[in-house]
């Protein structure tokens, strides 16, 4: 397996969270993207729809290990402890800060976590199952934007960023 440690420090520490929000979208992406306005649209986005689609591509991840890899995939909640604790003592201080002084919903928080935990988790495993959907997610924070949604019926539609 691979080290979350490694990614946190090589790749999601080094993201300028939240900086081109607004702005137009210059990442390159493997989905179809529709921008949303404001922070306002960023937190009526954010809701259980979303919090759905996101758990059912990881639930496609944690079956795929538990009936191929059940070994490995039993050091999940070891490398989900360890993950938490890089992210509360990292970038989710300096997004907690951001919420708060912008007064946004603690919703935003809670999606961003969710994203950066996952991402870290499809890390540690890409041995055994390919990065997917939340190392994709990584990409739209990379670019200073954040994935706030999902509009139509997954797999069909299109994410949604601000």
């Amino acid at each position: 397996m691979n080290e979350v440690k490694d990614f946190y420090d090589n790749t999601i520490s080094k993201i300028d969270f939240f900086s081109n929000c607004g702005d137009a979208i210059n990442a390159t992406l493997n989905v179809n993207v529709t921008q949303v306005r404001n922070w306002v649209d960023v937190e009526k986005k954010v809701n259980s729809t979303w919090d759905n689609v996101r758990l059912q591509i990881r639930n496609q991840l944690t079956s795929t290990l538990h009936e191929n890899w059940r070994e490995e995939y039993r050091q999940w909640n070891n490398i989900t402890m360890e993950a938490k604790l890089l992210l509360k003592d990292g970038v989710l201080k300096n997004i907690s800060t951001f919420i708060e002084r912008n007064k946004l919903n603690n919703c935003i928080y809670e999606s961003v976590e969710w994203d950066l935990l996952t991402a870290m988790m499809e890390y540690a495993y890409s041995t055994y199952v390919k990065p997917g959907f939340h190392t994709e997610l990584l990409e739209i924070y990379n670019s200073g934007h954040i994935p706030c949604g999902w509009k139509g019926k997954w797999p069909q539609g299109s994410l949604l960023v601000f």
